[in-house]
């Protein structure tokens, strides 16, 4: 069976769809993981009433998951040009290219469009956030929904 969420292909276009709605700043790969499961998980965030891949009793275990995949998907983007790497004192950074916000803007899909806006409240929501503040509330959140 075809995999639904999560292709390799989705978590490309869901890092691009994010780092254009960045307006051009340079991201950590922890802050790309962090605001995209924040964009697909919104409800338990308090960004939107659902949550765009439905409820999941393990959604929040799909972090580290997510982590790799999107890494992954980052070093193929970085290769293709659609995304540029940035080497700073803390690690790499990235940051779309115009090749990539040329793709982008290609993509009106109804998915690509809720992705979009969700991931520009996260982003409004989270930008004065660290990643160590974004990974706390997201581990915090976990916490809770283990309890349920």
């Amino acid at each position: 069976m075809m995999k639904l969420f999560n292709s390799s292909f989705e978590v490309s276009l869901r890092a691009l769809l994010l780092l254009s709605i960045a307006e051009g700043e340079n991201m950590t790969l922890d802050r790309i993981v962090a605001y995209d499961f924040i964009t697909i998980y919104s409800r338990h965030f308090g960004i939107e009433n659902t949550n765009l891949h439905g409820d999941n009793d393990y959604g929040f275990s799909e972090l580290s998951i997510r982590r790799s995949a999107l890494q992954e998907a980052l070093k193929t983007l970085v290769l293709d040009r659609l995304v540029k790497a940035v080497r700073q004192s803390e690690g790499f950074c990235y940051k779309i290219t115009e090749t990539g916000y040329g793709f982008c803007s290609g993509q009106k899909t109804e998915y690509a469009n809720t992705y979009r806006k969700l991931a520009k409240a996260t982003h409004e929501k989270y930008e004065a956030a660290s990643e160590v503040e974004l990974m706390t509330m997201i581990s915090r959140k976990s916490a809770e929904a283990l309890k349920r």
